[in-house]
This record gives structure tokens, C-alpha cells and sequence, in this order.
């Protein structure tokens, strides 16, 4: 292979934790990698700065953002880092249609570097319909949006060599948009050394000091209206008279109206009694997915929304988790026919599926949840998403 090196430009990597598949492509393949990222962000607590990893093995330069919408963000100063470092390839983290791909693919023309792109967009876009809807509607903001996002893809259309999907509603997207025969599907990996099967005193040791002694039914991720929260809690009530629990993360450091309303529900269906809350960042959540029997992930589309990739069902398989997922998005691409799957929105079926997953014998469920072990390892993992990369990277992608 020739000397090839790489630099990311990602927001997502403010996180160390989505760091995982560039140290692996550095480890094991040998390919240098820098990253930029985010010297701090807006989050609902306040502005936070990336915090330091001491065993940290990457390149790191952090600057500053221009904007928190996810189209027009660049990072400041970053063409001085980029053309000093000279790499031969420049990956973006975000939407090829963005401002930043369009700053990048001057820097990529000028270094004669490969340009690619990473894209989470699962929803067909027409960008031109959506501009000319924004004058229909005399909604100026519609419009300059529908305008801006089409200038992008024209920009970059035809200097991006590599498109990144993470699904394939995605690819079909992207497709449609002109990067046809530039596309490579590849899982939003999570760290095998984090995400995978514990000893059973370590499991039986979060248990207790849980007080959990029944078998566990779970929800990880967001309390937001699109991830169907309240869905899974109208479920669980109506299996009252079945022995479980329910293990949910504790969201009352910043209560929206949703989070309100599920406070509510869980009080009025006598769901709360047997809700267990936890706390956990996200190295830390696997304790807690590897104290649970099912995890379930009951999103639900919107009209500008469905679930992008849904990272809690591979990470859950991967601690050998039997998992359930809704009908909707990347979900039943992920699980395949190593958990279930049930009607998006369908409240009487995930009860029915619960039910019955609830009967199974333990034995059952760990065949159930070893086979999805042995999917989310070899399929979803860093390492496979390291591979892929690497496997492009080889062929000059």
C-alpha cells in the first residue's frame, strides 16, 4: 500500500468514545490519523470542552466551531492545519450537501487528496422541490435552506470520491442525489472492549446494587418524542400482572415536556413502582445493558425524522442481549434475524412480543441473545467499520 494518511474533521469525536474506529484503523493497519474536532460545545447543561483521554493514541487538533447547524458548521483554522499536515486523504464527518464539504473539497483540490464524506441522511431530499415549496409557502427560511443545501451539492457533487452511508435508506439517498458507484455502506461501530459479554458476578454485582431481582426489561438512549419512550410504558402496563422490571435512564437533570409527560405515565399506569433509574456515561452504560434480559427501542417516524441508526441495538447485542426493536428507519437492518421486531407504534404487539419473550426460559433467551452476540461482533462493530475503511483505503477509494 502506499503512504497514505488520513484527516477527520468530525464533531462527533468531541466524545472519545466514537474515537474507537480511527485508533483501530492507526493500530492495526498502520494509517496515520488526525483528528479535528471541537474545542467545546453547546450542550443543554452548558458549554463543554472534550474531555482529555490519557491514554489518548491519536492526533488532535481543537478549534473552534462556526455554527451548531449541522450544514453550515466549518471549523476555524482548519485549511492551516490541513495544509500543513498534507494528507492524502480528507474525510468529513458530516453530509456531503454541507458547507463543510464544500471548504474541504478546496482543500482536497489544492493537496490532490481523496475527499470523502460521512452521511447519517436517511430521508429522500429533493433540495430544488424544497426551495421552491419555501416561495409557495412564503417561507423565506424554507427557502434559503432548499437554495443553500442544493449550491452545496452542486459544489461537491462531483469532487466527493467517496460517500459513506450507515444504511441502506441511506445509500438510496445518496444514490438519488448523483454519488452513484461512490458509495460504501459501513456500521456506526461501538468499542468491542467496552460493549461485550461480562462475567456473571459482575452482572449479578450491578444487579444488587440495583436491587433487581426480576428479569429486566430496559430502554437506553434519548427521552425524546421520536424514540417512542411512552410507547414501551403503555406496553409494560398492560403485563402488570408478570414478573419484571423496567431499567430506564434518569432524566431529570433537564426535564422537557416530554420527559414531564413521561413521568406522568409511568405514575398513572403504576409502571414507576417497578422502574429502576440509572445514571451512566456511555463507557459506563454497559454495566447496566449487561444487567438487562431485553432491550427495546420503540422509535417512531416523523415527517422529517426517522431513526438514523438506533447505536443502543448493536451495542446491547454485542453484551448478548436479546433485543426488540420497532418496524421504522435502520432497526430491522441491524437486528436481522437475530432479535425482533414489531409494528412501529404498535403498543397491544410489543406487548404480545414482551409476553412472550418474558415466558421464555433463560436458556432461550441466552440462545437469543448469543446469536446476536455473534452478529453485532463480526457485523456492527469498530473493528468491522476499521476494516471497511481500510479496505478503501487500500484500493486508493
Amino acid at each position: 500500500m502506499p503512504n497514505i494518511s488520513l484527516v477527520v474533521l468530525s464533531l462527533a469525536c468531541f466524545e472519545s468514545v466514537n474515537r474507537t474506529v480511527y485508533r483501530l484503523l492507526q493500530s492495526e493497519y498502520g494509517i496515520p490519523v488526525h483528528l479535528i474536532i471541537p474545542s467545546s460545545l453547546d450542550f443543554p447543561g452548558g458549554i463543554k470542552e472534550p474531555v482529555e483521554n490519557p491514554g489518548e493514541t491519536l492526533s488532535i487538533t481543537k478549534l473552534p466551531i462556526s455554527s451548531m447547524h449541522p450544514r453550515l458548521q466549518i471549523f476555524r483554522g482548519a485549511g492551516t492545519v490541513v495544509s500543513k499536515l498534507k494528507p492524502t486523504h480528507i474525510l468529513v464527518d458530516a453530509d456531503p450537501a454541507s458547507l463543510m464539504s464544500v471548504v474541504a473539497a478546496r482543500w482536497a483540490r489544492q493537496l490532490d487528496a481523496k475527499l470523502w464524506a460521512v452521511t447519517c441522511e436517511n430521508l429522500p431530499r429533493n433540495f430544488v422541490k424544497e426551495a421552491l415549496g419555501g416561495l409557495r409557502s412564503a417561507s423565506p427560511r424554507a427557502f434559503i435552506s432548499g437554495l443553500l443545501n442544493q449550491l452545496f451539492l452542486m459544489a461537491c457533487r462531483a469532487r466527493v470520491d467517496q460517500v459513506f452511508t450507515i444504511s441502506q435508506d441511506g445509500t438510496r439517498v445518496m444514490e438519488a442525489l448523483g454519488f452513484r458507484n461512490r458509495i460504501t455502506q459501513m456500521p456506526l461501530g461501538f468499542d468491542a472492549a467496552i460493549f461485550n459479554r461480562q462475567a456473571p458476578q459482575r452482572i449479578e454485582a450491578t444487579r444488587v446494587r440495583l436491587g433487581i431481582d426480576r428479569p429486566v426489561v430496559a430502554y437506553f438512549g434519548r427521552v425524546s418524542p421520536e424514540k417512542g419512550v411512552d410507547l414501551l410504558v403503555r406496553s409494560l402496563a398492560n403485563l402488570l400482572d408478570r414478573p419484571w422490571q423496567f431499567l430506564l435512564d434518569d432524566f431529570d437533570r433537564y426535564p422537557s415536556p416530554y420527559q414531564v409527560e413521561i413521568q406522568k405515565l409511568l405514575e398513572s399506569t403504576g409502571v414507576k413502582d417497578r422502574t429502576v433509574f440509572f445514571q451512566s456515561n456511555h463507557r459506563d452504560i454497559a454495566d447496566y445493558m449487561n444487567a438487562a434480559d431485553i432491550v427495546v427501542l420503540p422509535s417512531i417516524s416523523t415527517p422529517k425524522w426517522k431513526e438514523q441508526y438506533g447505536r443502543v441495538i448493536p451495542e446491547a447485542m454485542a453484551c448478548g442481549k436479546v433485543v426488540a426493536g420497532s418496524v421504522t428507519g435502520t432497526l430491522p437492518e441491524l437486528i436481522g434475524d437475530c432479535g425482533f421486531v414489531f409494528p412501529e407504534g404498535g403498543v397491544d404487539q410489543l406487548s404480545a412480543l414482551l409476553s412472550t419473550l418474558l415466558a421464555m426460559p433463560q436458556d432461550a433467551l441466552s440462545e437469543v441473545g448469543a446469536k446476536a452476540y455473534d452478529r453485532a461482533q463480526t457485523q456492527l462493530s469498530a473493528n468491522r467499520q476499521a476494516e471497511i475503511l481500510h479496505r478503501c483505503l487500500a484500493g486508493a477509494g
